[in-house]
């Protein structure tokens, strides 16, 4: 090859090179995640909240309730993203709102709260377990997932 060729193309290389590194954008991301277990009301879940450079951007609920004797159990999913067609995201107070776009019943609240500390505080008191959940289900009052621990603690209705 001939070698002012090279030197052009090397020295083109590190014109370009410094412009690619500085638009490259490392981004944050972290899944806190855990599970629970109420024997008592015979129910049981997980959480998982994914955070991207500290911003809320994906919550998944899931809660399953043991059905009677012989009879399968039934169970409630909450999945949403920030950008998907079937949450409304906003900021209010330093919490997260997740408003469902299409509750099962449009004249009452449906929300998701996230709160961000030490600890993710998932607030479902004004989530509407209908339109999420098998009949016998609901979702809990909230959810808390700590920093490091494997186990949520959650608040679920009294029987």
């Amino acid at each position: 090859m001939n070698k002012s060729f090279l030197a052009i193309l090397l020295a083109s290389t590190m014109f370009f090179a410094p412009a690619s590194v500085t638009l490259a954008h490392a981004e944050n991301r972290e899944t806190r995640k855990c599970e629970f277990e109420a024997k008592k009301r015979c129910a049981s879940g997980e959480a998982a909240v994914t955070l991207v450079d500290g911003a809320v951007t994906n919550v998944q609920i899931e809660v399953f309730w043991c059905g009677r004797p012989g009879a399968p159990g039934y169970s409630c999913m909450i999945d949403v993203s920030r950008g998907d067609k079937e949450s409304k995201w906003s900021e209010e107070g330093g919490a997260t709102l997740i408003d469902n776009a299409a509750p099962f019943n449009p004249q009452a609240p449906d929300r998701v709260k996230i709160t961000l500390g030490k600890f993710v505080s998932i607030d479902l008191e004004n989530a509407q377990s209908l339109g999420r959940c098998g009949a016998g289900a609901e979702l809990p009052k909230a959810i808390v997932v700590p920093a490091r621990k494997a186990l949520c603690r959650v608040w679920l209705d009294p029987p």
